[in-house]
């Protein structure tokens, strides 16, 4: 310490006070940081790890000058003393705070050049096994070129074990990750911390200090919260890739979370490392330049001359887009295949080629036509595939085309049991829900990743998965935005289904309104079979174990016009009395109605007796296919004999008051049966 003489205090921090110092020979400022220890035996530690900060050296990262310990008699306390650099522009808070108040956004071209640096600089030192853990604004410090640096990494934030190793956590609370204060964690950790970084800056000119902070609090527990502030960034001319890129790294799960290596696979990426001519993007560029030229694929000799190409080729993006469009030709003809090799060849081609967009879509065109004719224990549903799909649609997040396709496969994937668990633990889930807030106005692709959620929340550890991650809000959101669209409201009021039987989902449910959207559905595509036999059975799952959504068929509130539900159920029995299916449905919505006795009056007042007895006399010969979940690819229906519809007819006749003899003398069925 006898070495600088302190000019004035900066400011105290999580781990200590901050100065600024000047060195009495050099004449030059410098940053002092004194870290308070308990005893001498913390000091010593401490300062060996601080000395492992001697070790950051790159251009993004701020300069460590000298480490050394101080005991202060003053204070009776022991002191590890960090020298840094000192910036006299200050830090990239500052610089927010100037946008701030004069309601100024940020131009993308500067962000795109930043975030390449932060990357950079993340890369850098995760490499060395160091996780920043207290990364904000103002630890990034800007340089008198205005490009900006990494800084005031704390002592404890070296961590011999960085993967399993649970450290006390530090500094301010707004930027940190979720699992910090409750779990194992890791560098994806900071890649949270820089998404919120990457969001203040995208959000400077519309949300002041406090709102933002708000913000960054909320999103931690609800990512619905985090797509509205994107919303508001796509209003702002902000691209949809930078939209995507922020979703993808504020990612809740840190498992589900790239790594600031990973981040470098995406293209949006790669084009703010050129930005900043940071020495990872020419080593892209210098192994993409490295490519062969393109080769013939070998035509009209089948399948295996194919694959022995892409596999002599597979470096060669050219050619192996050339071979994958012809193979997605080839197999869309009966009887064409590809052995279990063939397709890890092609999830190997994918990964190898993982950023040309062509590739990806003409791989998942060949899988999706095989998968098919997939047996059970298909190499079609292994991990090593499944992974390379949902890596193409984080990679592509803003491409639609991909999306469409990749989001069609996890669908077929997931009536794989196992395949669909694979799914949901390693993000595919959050993927497709991602497909849908990037483009919630591309109905062929929502209507896709509906059907893809619908069919994956048939497991309970995905529907969960959904819960957490308020999926159930972007359903009723592509209902809300795509009310004609048939094939869309059909895959969506299924999805409410399998939704609805997630307890976590209830609340949500009737906070949503969801009944009175399935209602509005069914009035809306009343001649449509697929969508009124959905609808019914959502809001027979709705009804079950909540009197309030019953209370809602009956009469609901819509924009000040109160609806009655029954009147419109029976409307549409009339429509289809002679589809089984769908009169299976529509009496178990009835029978669920019916366990509610001041229901069961205005149901007998409203005349559904009629319609039970019509249903009775028309089946009373017939078979009726039942099946929970009509429709699903993983769910078989099962046909059984009249006997199950004879019993709800009983029950609900009963639960309505009615003597069996007044709705039909012919029954001579007793309630108990």
């Amino acid at each position: 310490m006898d070495n600088y003489k302190v000019i004035k205090r900066l400011g105290k921090g999580a781990q200590g006070a901050v100065f600024l110092v000047e060195h009495k020979q050099q004449n030059k400022q410098y940053v002092l940081k004194k870290v308070e220890c308990n005893d001498e035996s913390e000091a010593n530690k401490a300062f060996m790890e601080a000395m492992a900060l001697k070790e950051l050296q790159h251009r993004s990262v701020c300069g460590y000058r000298e480490f050394f310990v101080q005991w202060e008699k003053e204070e009776s306390a022991m002191f590890v003393c960090i020298v840094m650099d000192h910036y006299k522009l200050g830090d990239l808070e500052k610089v927010l705070k100037q946008k701030r108040d004069k309601k100024e956004n940020i131009e993308e071209l500067i962000i795109k050049k930043w975030l390449g640096q932060i990357v950079e600089a993340l890369v850098f030192v995760h490499k060395k096994g160091i996780i920043h853990r207290d990364l904000k604004p103002s630890n990034i410090f800007m340089k008198e070129d205005l490009s900006i640096c990494l800084g005031d990494f704390g002592v404890a934030t070296v961590m011999g074990d960085a993967r399993t190793k649970t450290r006390t956590t530090v500094g301010s609370m707004n930027w940190m990750a979720p699992e910090v204060l409750e779990k194992p964690y890791d560098e994806r950790s900071d890649v949270w911390s820089a998404g919120c970084i990457l969001l203040e800056m995208a959000t400077c000119g519309r949300l002041m200090k406090q709102e933002i902070a708000q913000k960054l609090f909320e999103i931690k527990n609800d990512p619905q919260v985090l797509e509205q502030v994107l919303e508001d960034i796509q209003k702002q001319k902000y691209s949809a890739d930078l939209v995507s890129l922020i979703r993808i790294m504020l990612r809740r799960n840190f498992k589900q979370r790239p790594t600031a290596v990973e981040l470098l696979d995406l293209p949006y990426i790669q084009d703010c490392l050129v930005l900043c001519d940071s020495e990872l993007a020419e080593k892209k560029k210098k192994k993409q330049s490295s490519n062969q030229e393109k080769k013939p694929v070998p035509k009209d000799q089948g399948v295996p001359p194919v694959l022995s190409f892409i596999r002599e080729n597979i470096n060669n993006d050219g050619s192996v887009r050339d071979a994958l469009e012809y193979l997605a030709a080839l197999t869309k003809q009966e009887g064409i295949t590809v052995t279990d090799d063939g397709k890890r060849l092609i999830a190997k081609a994918m990964n190898a080629n993982l950023k040309d967009l062509h590739i990806q879509i003409a791989a998942c065109n060949v899988l999706n036509n095989l998968i098919i004719s997939a047996d059970p224990d298909d190499a079609l549903y292994s991990k090593e595939i499944i992974k390379q799909v949902y890596l193409a649609m984080k990679t592509h997040s803003a491409e639609a085309a991909l999306q469409q396709v990749a989001c069609s496969l996890l669908m077929a994937f997931s009536s794989n049991e196992q395949a669909a668990e694979v799914i949901g633990e390693s993000g595919g889930i959050q993927e497709v829900l991602a497909a849908m807030r990037s483009f919630p106005g591309n109905a062929t692709l929502v209507a896709t990743c509906c059907n893809a959620l619908w069919s994956l929340a048939v497991n309970e550890k995905n529907s969960k998965i959904l819960a957490e991650e308020k999926g159930l809000q972007d359903v009723y959101n592509a209902m809300v935005t795509h009310a004609d669209h048939v094939d869309l409201i059909e895959a969506a009021s299924a999805a409410m289904l399998s939704l609805s039987m997630e307890d976590d989902n209830l609340e949500y449910l009737g906070n949503l309104d969801c009944v009175g959207l399935l209602l509005s559905a069914i009035e809306t595509h009343k001649k449509e079979a697929k969508v009124v036999k959905n609808a019914c059975m959502a809001l027979a799952s709705l009804v079950e174990p909540d009197e309030e959504s019953a209370y809602k068929v009956l009469n609901n509130d819509r924009d000040g016009v109160n609806v009655a539900g029954i009147p419109i159920i029976k409307e549409v029995y009339t429509q289809h009395r002679d589809n089984a299916e769908v009169v299976e449905n529509i009496c178990t919505l009835f029978m669920e109605l019916t366990e509610y006795d001041d229901i069961c009056f205005e149901m007998k007042d409203q005349g559904v007796g009629s319609v039970l007895n019509e249903i009775h006399n028309r089946f009373s010969k017939n078979e009726v296919r039942r099946c929970t979940m009509i429709g699903h690819p993983s769910v078989s229906c099962d046909t059984v004999a009249y006997t199950g519809l004879v019993r709800k007819y009983v029950q609900m006749t009963f639960n309505l008051g009615f003597s069996l003899a007044e709705v039909d003398p012919v029954v001579s069925f007793s309630s108990s049966q």
